[in-house]
């Protein structure tokens, strides 16, 4: 694929409005780098409906980056994933998809919930090229200025989550304005934020503002990296703001994570609060649209009732190296990982736990037609990128709300696996994992319109077509992993699962659901 000059042209119009001279006092450079895969992978009778899945994705990106100055870079990425998986989450901080249109063909911001009606397939548009990166960088004395389109990540990822992978997700990006300054052990970023910019909307509803703060406590400059030592703290809080849907959210999230020779500790909380009439919170368990007639035709869009949000989700993690080397530490193996081909690592041992949370609600299971139970909305979502499981949490899960799917919502999980890595023949190791919905669904009789007619999944519905969720227990799935990185970083590997189903995901009046099996290939590089 050519890409021409000019496609950094608004870039420099950016940067001359800043008042930024973009007069090269070095050569200037240009860089691409980027990613590409491929998924295949088939399941057998996925819950509720035991439908089988045959499906593909070939996710690629490339990034230019420029450097006409000492000071000043430039960078233009571009994301396409073919893919034939369900439509499902969106998150906030995925700007490409941070909107939906509603029935009456607005649009508005969709933080921490589903679309209402959205096309997207698991975060991406299928055969459509997404502008993820179109910003510049320029550091100045006091610090490093940002803006445009960017990618974001923080802590542990169930936010923010740009880590890439050929199964994963879309990678988490903002449109902001930041300014990021370096104070020895500390590091302070603040940010303005527009979500839901560009996507269409009758009356501008989609804009919605943001500002957001970002502190974190690095590691000690002293330490030695060969040690293992290692800590990071942080703490970020953002206000988002929409006004035509009356919605605000306070959203705070904490991270710490902690190297010590041969163990790792990490956790991330994520607590977002405020209130809304946004009826794209539905699948959180908000109401529907308002039934009135309103004027103008903008709060249309809007419930009848401002809806309180408080919500929690956590995620915790460990790990433990115990091959018995002296020379070696966790930290350095896990960098060997990210940079050297699996014949140059050393061999290695690695038994690491998961436990995650995300908060859930009765009112999740609730349709457009049944009576609200309370204005309280309770859920949050995990970001899809958080996959604990290959089939529990698998993209390919139909979007019924209230039920966890490729993004985890109302679920309790624990994980825990074992990795064995040897450089003849790569890495390869078990995976358990249990999990149970947080909220059940009290609607579960035949007094619900829903369960007393054919069971159906629509993959594009705002409201859940399956009268499911009358038990906790999600079941037990067990995983058999196993990667091996080419010496020019070629990523080959193999996932077969097996998941005894659990009666959460029985659907009224039907038997109990079937076991799931599948398999999946992947293949991916960055470079």
């Amino acid at each position: 694929m050519y890409f021409s000059p000019r496609c950094f042209k608004f870039l420099y119009t950016v940067v001359s409005l800043c008042g930024i001279s973009a007069n090269a006092s070095a050569a200037t450079s240009l860089l691409v780098s980027g990613h590409a895969g491929m998924v295949g992978q088939y399941t057998n009778s996925n819950p509720p409906l035991g439908l089988n899945y045959n499906a593909i994705r070939v996710p690629i990106g490339l990034l230019l980056s420029a450097k006409p100055s000492d000071n000043l870079d430039l960078y233009l990425g571009l994301d396409y994933a073919y893919n034939n998986y369900p439509s499902t989450a969106t998150l906030l901080g995925q700007t490409s998809s941070t909107s939906s249109s509603n029935p009456n063909g607005q649009s508005t911001p969709v933080p921490f919930a589903y679309a209402t009606n959205g096309t997207t397939a698991y975060g991406q548009n299928t055969d459509t090229p997404v502008l993820t990166s179109a910003y510049f960088t320029y550091q100045t004395s006091a610090g490093l200025l940002k803006a445009g389109r960017f990618p974001r990540h923080w802590g542990l990822g169930i936010w923010y989550n740009s880590e890439w992978s050929p199964t994963g997700a879309a990678l988490s990006t903002t449109d902001a304005v930041a300014f990021k300054s370096d104070l020895n052990l500390f590091d302070v970023t603040v940010y303005y934020e527009r979500l839901g910019t560009g996507v269409g909307g009758t009356n501008g509803d989609a804009n919605a503002s943001a500002y957001s703060v970002e502190v974190r406590l690095k590691a000690d400059p002293a330490d030695s990296p060969s040690s293992g030592v290692n800590r990071e703290i942080g703490l970020a809080f953002s206000k988002f703001d929409h006004n035509i849907s009356n919605t605000t959210l306070n959203i705070l999230d904490v991270y710490g994570k902690f190297y010590l020779e041969k163990f790792f500790a990490g956790g991330e909380v994520l607590y977002p609060s405020g209130h809304t009439q946004n009826p794209n919170y539905q699948t959180l368990g908000g109401s529907a649209v308002c039934s009135l007639s309103y004027s103008p035709a903008s709060t249309q869009n809007m419930t009848c009732n401002s809806q309180d949000i408080s919500a929690f989700a956590f995620l915790l993690k460990s790990k433990y190296q115990f091959d018995g080397r002296d020379d070696s530490s966790l930290a350095s193996t896990e960098a060997a990982q990210k940079i050297l081909g699996t014949a140059d690592r050393m061999p290695s041992q690695i038994a690491s736990l998961w436990i995650g949370y995300a908060s859930g609600g009765s009112n999740q299971f609730n349709s457009s037609s049944t009576t609200q139970g309370n204005n309280s909305i309770t859920a949050v979502s995990i970001n899809p990128n958080i996959q604990p499981a290959f089939l529990m949490f698998n993209n390919t899960m139909p979007p019924v709300t209230g039920m966890p799917n490729g993004a985890i919502t109302n679920a309790t999980f624990v994980r825990a696996d074992y990795t064995y890595e040897s450089p003849k023949f790569g890495a390869l190791g078990p995976v358990i994992t249990w999990s149970r919905l947080n909220s059940l669904n009290g609607n579960y009789s035949n007094s619900n319109p829903i369960c007393k007619t054919a069971p159906t999944v629509t993959p594009n519905s705002a409201v859940n077509k399956v009268c499911l969720g009358s038990s906790g227990n999600l079941g037990v799935e067990v995983d058999a992993n196993y990667h091996y990185t080419t010496q020019d970083k070629l990523d080959v590997g193999v996932d077969l699962g097996y998941w005894l189903v659990g009666s959460a995901w029985q659907v009224y009046g039907k038997g109990a659901p079937n076991p799931v099996f599948g398999g999946r290939v992947t293949m991916g590089t960055e470079f």
